[in-house]
């Protein structure tokens, strides 16, 4: 017995040392190749999650509704009617590696949940249309076993511009929400394909009846992903990431500043400014400031964190998608500025 435990340890100490040996030596380039391959696939396909509570625990009236995309997958949606009736109406997305619910796991131990912010818009007066974008959710998409219905990869952005097209052309077409006037809440991810679906549907979205956007932190998505990977793996991997992810799927990371110069509405940014995936320690400012810098329209911008006004969370990334939660006077007020 003595032997075969000496003989198990030795085998685990042997596999360590050969791991270890395989992680710090890189031998032809293999570790790059396996983790650029693994953080592509987290990407394209990440774990579907479920929504585990629903519009009504909060005593909101809903309905179970599908959005379909010109592309021809379906999205799963909650449409959630104000209290009394209203013309206005805010169409809701999410961030990537949550739904529309949001994220118990969260990321760095900072869950998200959208459903109380959503509370404070229903009891305000407006009505909610929000979504689980391609591949996550309850929504179509993904790849290989983790499809539902039709097989489309998540694009982090670069393909949900589609989505956010299908939401606005779902709120029009609405027999009772289609002459209201619209305000997109979009979040990171999201932020990013509803910029790039102004920029691609320029026509569609000049419509009168849009009156502003609230971006939920927004990314430079290469400078992002360079961070996160550098803060995980200790490694610079984000130039083999992007090229593994154009040879396979054919499409790269989301641009922002080549994008936000085409919104046409007023935005309202809002940022954990030292969140470490997305703050430059050499300038000391968030990359949000260079979208901003970028944007043609009215703007203004709520910094989150510890050192700002409504002192909160923890400087951590998935702050943002609670602050409005318990801090919703900054958004209602702008919102309610918008509308005629």
């Amino acid at each position: 017995m003595k032997k075969m435990i000496a003989y198990a340890l030795g085998l685990i100490v042997g596999l360590v040392v050969l791991a270890a040996a395989f992680w710090f030596t890189n031998p032809l380039g293999l570790r790059d190749t396996v983790l650029a391959n693994q953080i592509v696939q987290m990407r394209v396909a990440p774990s579907r999650l479920s929504n585990p509570k629903l519009p009504a625990d909060y005593g909101m009236t809903y309905t179970d509704v599908d959005i379909m995309t010109d592309d021809n997958v379906r999205l799963s949606a909650w449409e959630i009617p104000a209290a009394a009736p209203s013309d206005r109406t805010v169409i809701l997305n999410h961030p990537l590696t949550t739904t529309r619910y949001g994220s118990d796991a969260g990321l760095d131990g900072v869950s998200a949940e959208f459903l109380p912010m959503v509370k404070h818009l229903h009891d305000a007066g407006y009505n909610v249309v929000m979504y689980d974008h391609r591949g996550q959710g309850d929504s179509d998409g993904g790849l290989g076993r983790k499809a539902i219905g039709t097989e489309v990869p998540v694009g982090a952005g670069v393909t949900e511009w589609q989505d956010v097209v299908a939401s606005l052309k779902y709120v029009l077409d609405h027999p009772s929400f289609g002459d209201d006037e619209i305000i997109f809440m979009s979040q990171c991810m999201g932020a990013n394909a509803t910029f790039l679906a102004w920029q691609k549907e320029p026509e569609l979205f000049a419509n009168p009846q849009i009156k502003a956007l609230v971006a939920n932190q927004p990314t430079l998505s290469y400078n992002m992903t360079d961070r996160f990977i550098r803060a995980k793996t200790g490694i610079d991997l984000v130039d083999r990431v992007l090229e593994t992810q154009l040879e396979k799927y054919g499409f790269g990371f989301a641009n922002a500043l080549e994008t936000v110069p085409s919104v046409t509405v007023p935005i309202l940014f809002s940022q954990v400014e030292k969140d470490e995936y997305t703050f430059n320690t050499e300038t000391g400012k968030n990359d949000i400031q260079e979208i901003i810098d970028a944007t043609n329209t009215e703007h203004e911008v709520i910094w989150i964190g510890t050192e700002h006004p409504n002192a909160f969370g923890s400087d951590k990334r998935f702050d943002g998608y609670q602050y409005f939660n318990q801090h919703p006077g900054q958004l209602l007020d702008f919102m309610s500025h918008q509308f005629s």
